[in-house]
């Protein structure tokens, strides 16, 4: 029986290519993708669970499928992090809602299919083996790993997709890369939870798979590495920068400090000291030069006080991060941090606002020193204004007024710089 499937995704690079993998799969049993849920027979909403206001805004958008489905008739599908964390609560906004836990999502085809049964948590049953479709366009997102090795304090990944990592096979994640360049990709992003655990359960590691893809895919294309945990990092720090020396390989590193104090840290349930994560961005600095470095900062973790937080913006003005994501701590059921005394919300607040100065303030004036430099960009998106968007070695964008095509690799020289990105006129 056909049918017409819309999908929707919310959160992380991993749940976009997770949505792939679901998609890849309805396809193979003859399902029609559409792009709204009013066309849809079933729909399929792909949940994130990392923040409290995300949490609301996603039993809110739940509730609205629901109406949704009353009135139009489609089935809902509920997967992502939220089934493992609000299960009940889904359920009680949408009392006919299939539930499929992120470790079961190569069983989704058969539970779209199924009629009218409800599925709630299914445990998992074995190793990763369905790679997303490339389906045109620049970017081929692969997920390479889903899990952790980590019991942060602050974070309820290990309620949402269970504890431990589950890796994708070197050769399962090279044969769909080397696809997706020859039908034209030029650029993979390689993500999961924390790209720095792929592969413990295999017995390999990052540094292993990004030589065996630069090794066997040939062709005109970059790769981006997702987050990765500053202890599990440094473990293989080394070798992995020799791999990344590759011009395939962007120049940028996604390593979450989440605190400059050590205290907070310890707080925290964190693996490394301040020292430990200096000396990790001194090291890809040294070895490389220049690149983007990229980090996630709490503010207002229990226990956090002022000269806590003034160590956090002496970090972030020490160290000179590219891009900082800053986050008011908020409350993760299930987690050391739900029990502990909090920080008052107008405080949360204010930090929030004074590290988001600071860095925006620290990202213009790292990006000014690119001005005058030329670089060949893979240009892969159009801005809000309908420029073209491309992306230099070190994974900055630049904003482009030349009319040239998503996907062409041109060289630009930097003409001006804002704090979110760079500017530049095409010279070849």
């Amino acid at each position: 029986m056909d049918m017409r499937v819309y999908v929707e995704t919310y959160g992380c690079w991993l749940n976009k290519a997770e949505s792939g993998v679901a998609e890849r799969l309805l396809r193979a049993r003859g399902a029609e993708i559409v792009d709204t849920p009013e066309a849809a027979d079933v729909v399929v909403v792909n949940t994130c669970a990392v923040r409290g206001d995300t949490e609301r805004r996603m039993l809110k958008r739940i509730e609205e499928l629901e109406g949704l489905r009353r009135r139009a008739g489609f089935r809902l599908v509920v997967t992502g992090c939220l089934v493992n964390v609000r299960p009940r609560t889904i359920l009680s906004l949408a009392p006919e809602a299939s539930l499929v836990e992120p470790d079961a999502l190569e069983e989704i085809a058969d539970i779209v299919y199924s009629g009218g049964q409800v599925f709630r948590l299914r445990g998992y049953r074995g190793g990763r083996s369905v790679m997303p479709e490339y389906r045109g366009g620049p970017v081929y997102v692969v997920p390479v790993e889903t899990g952790c090795l980590g019991a942060c304090a602050f974070c309820i990944a290990g309620v949402a997709r269970g504890r431990g990592v589950k890796s994708y096979r070197p050769g399962l994640i090279v044969d769909a890369v080397r696809d997706a360049v020859r039908r034209g990709a030029k650029e993979v992003y390689l993500t999961g939870q924390d790209v720095a655990a792929y592969g413990v359960d295999l017995g390999v590691t990052l540094a292993d798979l990004l030589e065996r893809i630069l090794g066997e895919v040939e062709g005109e294309y970059r790769i981006r590495l997702g987050m990765m945990e500053p202890a599990l990092l440094a473990r293989m720090l080394p070798r992995l920068l020799e791999v990344v020396r590759d011009e395939r390989v962007y120049r940028y590193f996604h390593v979450p400090v989440q605190s400059g104090s050590d205290r907070v840290l310890r707080l925290m349930r964190r693996r490394y000291t301040v020292g430990e994560y200096r000396r990790i961005i001194g090291s890809i600095r040294g070895a490389l030069g220049r690149v983007s470095v990229a980090t996630d900062l709490i503010v207002g973790f229990p226990g956090e006080g002022e000269e806590d937080f003034q160590r956090s913006i002496e970090l972030i003005e020490d160290l000179r991060f590219d891009k900082v994501h800053v986050a008011r701590y908020t409350l993760r059921p299930f987690t050391a941090g739900y029990v502990m005394k909090g920080v008052p919300e107008p405080v949360k607040k204010r930090r929030s606002r004074v590290a988001s100065e600071v860095s925006l303030r620290v990202a213009y004036e790292v990006n000014k020193g690119y001005v005058g430099l030329e670089r060949e960009v893979v240009v892969d998106d159009i801005s809000m204004r309908g420029d073209p968007v491309g992306r230099t070695i070190e994974y900055k964008p630049v904003v482009l007024k030349e009319d040239v095509e998503i996907g062409e690799v041109v060289r630009v020289r930097i003409t001006g710089a804002t704090p979110l990105a760079l500017e530049g006129r095409v010279v070849g």
